[in-house]
């Protein structure tokens, strides 16, 4: 395989990366990526996604253990935390 040469080479795909990526290749610059492990980086990935999607499941819980000072009865409420877990994922994809 040849070398290719770039004008420009972004390590990570982070909150920053395709941003800049798209920028430079826009304006002109050949442009490459370098990515070790998932696309988007921590934030997408493991962060900041899958984590606002388990604190509005908190969020959730929470109210609906209130219910009653709001005169909405609910009985019992439990959290799943696998089925918690799992939507913050999905979320992440």
């Amino acid at each position: 395989m040849a070398a290719e040469a770039f004008d420009v080479v972004i390590l990570g795909t982070g909150q920053a990366g395709k941003p800049l990526a798209l920028a430079l290749a826009n304006a002109g610059w050949k442009t490459a990526i370098v990515e070790r492990d998932l696309v988007g980086g921590t934030c997408i990935n493991y962060g900041c996604t899958p984590t606002k999607t388990m604190v509005a499941s908190a969020r959730v819980a929470y109210l609906a253990r209130r219910g009653a000072d709001y005169g909405v009865n609910a009985g019992p409420i439990s959290v799943d935390m696998s089925r918690v877990i799992a939507r913050g994922l999905r979320f992440a994809m």
